[in-house]
């Protein structure tokens, strides 16, 4: 493992380097299959452009953006963030994308959400994570529900998928019911 931050079963969670700018990281930004629910989607990613945001968030305290890597090969094959973070009143976005097909099979998306939650929570002291997904996205939000966000509005109509305009759905997560979930 290099300089891991967070360690969970078969992935941990690491700052990115200079190095990953060179891998497949600015390529996931491209696919359309990994950008399809994203909101900034349109728009093609260079090498050039990840450089820029890997400049950008070296010392940012309003982000924290960490590799997804295989535990037993140090493969990077995703990212996660805890971003917008408001250190007055405690709460931060959540977002992760896993890059590599061959991952997007759930239990890599779980493991990532359970150790993001963790650090945004013990960590971070942070009182709220909010997210927020288009609801074309059954994916995100069955994560969502599995971990018992609660959804606590909606976007009408306000993203354009495949042909027809979906909701943005928002939801949170307290640390008071985030602690109460992890007790049981």
């Amino acid at each position: 493992m290099k300089n891991s931050y967070a360690i969970g079963k078969s992935i941990y969670l690491r700052a990115p380097s200079a190095d990953d700018i060179e891998g497949n990281w600015y390529q996931w930004f491209s696919d359309p299959k990994v950008t399809e629910y994203l909101g900034d989607r349109y728009w093609p990613n260079s090498i050039e452009s990840q450089s820029a945001f890997f400049d950008s968030i070296k010392s940012a305290r309003e982000r924290l953006v960490l590799c997804i890597c295989l535990s037993d090969t140090d493969e990077h094959i995703g990212v996660c963030n805890l971003s917008a973070i408001n250190w007055v009143h405690r709460y931060a976005d959540i977002a992760l994308v896993i890059g590599e097909k061959k991952y997007r099979n759930g239990a890599i998306a779980i493991e990532t959400m359970s150790l993001l939650l963790d650090i945004a929570f013990n960590r971070l002291n942070l009182q709220n994570v909010k997210a927020s997904h288009v609801s074309a996205n059954s994916s995100s939000s069955v994560l969502l529900k599995l971990f018992d966000f609660l959804e606590v509005g909606r976007f009408r109509k306000i993203s354009y998928i495949r042909g027809e305009y979906v909701d943005s759905v928002i939801s949170q997560l307290s640390r008071e019911d985030w602690t109460s979930r992890n007790r049981r």
